[in-house]
Formats: C-alpha cells, structure tokens, sequence
C-alpha cells in the first residue's frame, strides 16, 4: 500500500513562519511536522511514500532525501500549481492509478501513529473524523450510523462538530474520481467526495489517536504540547552540579546546561544550546539547536526554533519564535493572563526584540522586524517593522 502526503501548500495564514518554509516543514518538537507523519506511517508497516510537493518543494526534498534514513522509500510529485487538494492527488495520479489501496493525509497536520492505524484498520472508502471545538474551521461531517451523507467545507453555520481530518483511505473506485484535471481544478477533496456520495458508501472513522491542525501562528504551541507528550529522557552533552530535571527530558549532544537550572518535562533542548545558570523550562517546551538562554530567564510550553539568543530575567510562556531571532533582557511574552490560558507572542525569524519590551497575548510579530528596548507591543507587526 501506498501512501500520499499531501505538502504543496504554503500555508498562508501561519506566516510568518511559511516566510521561507512550507507549512509542512514547521519544526515542532525539533521535527518538521511531515517528519512526525512519516514516522506514523512507518511505524504502521506503511513505507512507500509519494510525497506531492509545490512551495518550497527543495526544502522538503533536501530534507527527507529518498526515504532511506526515515525508514521508507519517498517519491516526489510536484503540483504544478497550489489550485486545491484535490488536484494535488490528480498529481501523483500516474503513480497511484493501478493501486487498490492508497491512504491520503494532508502533510501539515500533527498525527500520530495511532490516528493512522485507525485508517488503515478501516475498509475503504473512509475518512478519519475528529471532534472539534470550532468546527467551522474545516469540512464538517454529517452521519448516519457511520456513514458521511455530506461534507461541508467551513460552514457559515455550525451543524455537528464532527470534522474531517483530511485523512482518507481510497480503493481504486474512490481513486478514479481523481484522474481527471478537468474534474478536479480547483476543489478540495471533500467537494470531490461530496459529489459522489450517491455512488459510494463513504465510511466515517472516529480516531482515538493525535490530530491538530495548526490554522494560524498561535496553533503551533498546540502542535507542540502533542508531539512532546511521548518525548523519551535522553541526557547527552554536560549537565552541571545542581541542576534539577524532573519528567522526560531531552537533551541533545554538545548541549550545557548550568548550575540551577530547573526543568520539567516534557521538555527537548536540541544539539549546542547553551542555558542557564538559574533558567527555568517547563513543561511542553522544544528548544531547538544552537539556542542560547541567558540567567534567571523562564520559558514555558513554548516553541523556540534554531540559532536563537534570549537574554536574561526573561519571561516567555506559550509562544512561538522562528530561527535567527534575538531577545534582549527582562522581555515579557507571557500567554497566561488573568488566569486565561491565552498564547503568548509569535515571532518570524531573523527579528530583533529590544531589552525591557513587553509583549501583549496574541501579538504576531513579523520576520526581520526591529522593536527598540522598552517597547510595549500591543499589536502585530508586519514583515521588516521597526518599533521605536
């Protein structure tokens, strides 16, 4: 059995962080997402991998190679144009055609082995569902016993709260409705489905395994928050005398960590970070390669991506920062206010954060911004701002 990962998207609305990367390739955990779902297929026996590619496609192609060193063997298809998902699948359609059973996932969603095996235990055609707090965000599902007898995509009115994952497992039939360019610019692959209900019998499949997608930039500390919770202790480059850890921690090569730290897991600190003395991580936090982290700063159920500086006494809670980003002293980015759980501040790449700035919840900062010492920022930002 096949399977196809669809990532030729670029994903729009979670800029900055698709700036220079496809949404797919978003480090969570210190993997890019397509990393994880990859790691779900092989570890469901599913190793033969067509991966539809489009924006950016050289940064996943670089990546993942053919396969061999993730366990699989990984073609690559390129969508000539982003014109839906449905198209996307008509893409690799030289590859698939004579393949009686092909699961399609979308390669921007966290989803773990679990939610695959619920695919694969199912007769085609089914599609994996979820429930979800805002429906309206996706194709909403309506049943009879375990039928879908329609899909709506993002309803102006909420009828279930049952959505569609966008995993999918087809037959040949199922895979027939994709083999026409004509019949599928342009939609998404629910549309395609919805229009051939009367023919098929399309099963609904509730998974008790891991789904998120990630819509917009505060959606990343979600993606995060699963893909740490199975992260394994592993303690590799110099821990201090005195320093605490506490849960699954892990710690990549050539990593220091200094007297007084405390952290509590789940928590991963990639290869060459220098932090401490006296920082404070906890829970739910993946710090990437070559981040520095000064004293007395506390980072909390964050994500910090590669190559990053934060200065001292610092304050950062349920936020996002992209690689190259500098963080002067005693900055406060905190996602938790009067006892809300609110994301904290979401920063592109390459910007420069002042000393003593404040951020408020929920602010975007774009890539390549400046924002001078002692800034309050109450609202987002955009590419290449400068706050004076």
């Amino acid at each position: 059995m096949k399977a196809v990962i669809l990532a030729a998207g670029e994903g729009i609305r979670l800029r900055p962080f698709t700036m220079s990367r496809p949404k797919a390739m978003i480090p969570i955990g210190n993997k890019p997402v397509l990393e994880h779902i990859v790691h779900s297929l092989v570890a469901n026996g599913i190793s033969d991998i067509v991966i539809v590619v489009g924006y950016f496609e050289n940064t996943i192609m670089s990546h993942f190679g053919d396969g061999r060193n993730f366990g699989a063997k990984i073609t690559y298809v390129s969508q000539s144009r982003p014109i839906g998902t449905a198209h996307a699948v008509f893409s690799a359609w030289d590859i698939l055609k004579d393949e009686d059973k092909v699961i399609v996932l979308a390669g921007d969603n966290f989803i773990d082995k679990n939610t695959v095996a619920s695919a694969l235990n199912g007769e085609p055609p089914l599609a994996v569902v979820t429930e979800s707090v805002m429906p309206s965000k996706y194709g909403v599902v309506s049943l009879k016993d375990s039928r879908i007898t329609s899909i709506v995509e993002k309803p102006e009115t909420n009828f279930s709260n049952i959505i569609s994952t966008g995993i999918y497992l087809f037959d040949k039939q199922t895979l027939n409705f994709f083999s026409s360019a004509s019949e599928v610019s342009a939609l998404g692959i629910s549309e395609v489905l919805s229009s051939h209900l009367h023919q098929i019998c399309l099963s609904a499949v509730k998974t008790d395994g891991g789904w998120v997608d990630a819509v917009y930039p505060q959606d990343l500390v979600k993606l995060n928050d699963m893909a740490l919770e199975n992260v394994s202790s592993l303690t590799q480059g110099t821990i201090e005398h005195g320093v605490t850890l506490k849960g699954n921690v892990h710690i990549g090569e050539g990593s220091r960590i200094r007297s007084g730290c405390y952290i509590e897991g789940p928590v991963i600190i990639g290869e060459n970070c220098d932090i401490g003395p006296d920082v404070t991580i906890s829970a739910f936090t993946s710090i990437g390669n070559d981040v520095q982290i000064g004293p007395y700063s506390c980072i909390a159920g964050s994500v910090l991506m590669d190559n990053i500086a934060v200065g001292t006494h610092c304050h950062i809670s349920r936020s996002a920062v992209d690689c190259g980003v500098e963080i002067g002293s005693a900055v406060l980015a905190d996602g938790v206010a009067r006892g809300r759980d609110r994301s904290g501040v979401m920063i592109g790449q390459d910007s420069w954060i002042g000393s003593g700035t404040v951020f408020f919840p929920n602010v975007i900062v774009g890539s390549e911004c400046r924002i001078s010492s002692g800034s309050t920022v109450r609202s987002s930002l955009e590419n290449r701002s400068i706050v004076v």
